[in-house]
């Protein structure tokens, strides 16, 4: 049986596919959109997330480009550079999510696009007459805080009619959705675990 190349071992360590997964999934980036960028086809993104190839190091670069990232805080090199503390302005705002239908949904990013973080967390700002749809279920768990506004959500079926300062907690596997229903922006706070295969 032939030997692993050091490369190989040396990426397999690190988690390259599964890193290269989670920051697609924050950027809120299709599988078909990032090979699209990098000039691949789907199935191969598939296969370096799924760890059963190794890119090589060319590709790495572009993939990493692509995600708007560097190598180093890719890697959590630089934990420094992400900070810990972010003002309003600071955090990043995501229009809509390409992995989720939905409409009048931004989100801010509570938790910096860095490796190595196990949590995602957004605020969720939902225009009235908003809606998301969530039809990616995974395992997991979400939990949620209503700050402002109002808004049915949906959770397998059964819907909940939450006001300001009413929170949520399920399984991801459980397919959810929410619209607001009220007359002022809704906003949530929403932190769940990233969806990993």
């Amino acid at each position: 049986m032939a030997r692993k190349s050091q490369h190989n071992e040396e990426m397999e360590q690190l988690q390259v596919g599964a890193r290269i997964r989670h920051a697609r999934i924050l950027k809120g980036q299709r599988m078909k959109d990032l090979a699209e960028i990098v000039g691949c086809d789907e199935s191969m993104i598939s296969k370096i997330e799924s760890s059963k190839v190794i890119p090589s190091l060319a590709m790495l670069n572009r993939l990493v480009t692509a995600l708007d990232r560097d190598l180093a805080s890719f890697f959590g090199l630089e934990i420094n550079s992400h900070k810990l503390v972010q003002t309003e302005a600071d955090r990043t705002l995501v229009e809509g999510d390409a992995l989720r239908g939905g409409r009048g949904v931004t989100y801010e990013r509570l938790v910096p696009l860095a490796a190595g973080n196990l949590l995602e967390a957004n605020i969720h700002n939902v225009e009235p007459g908003g809606e998301k749809e969530d039809a990616i279920t995974h395992q997991g768990e979400a939990t949620g805080y209503l700050l402002e506004g109002e808004i049915e959500l949906n959770i397998d079926g059964t819907i909940y009619h939450m006001k300001a300062g009413d929170s949520f907690f399920y399984k991801a596997y459980l397919p959810n959705s929410y619209r607001n229903i009220g007359k002022v922006t809704a906003k949530i706070i929403w932190v769940n675990t990233p969806q990993v295969h």
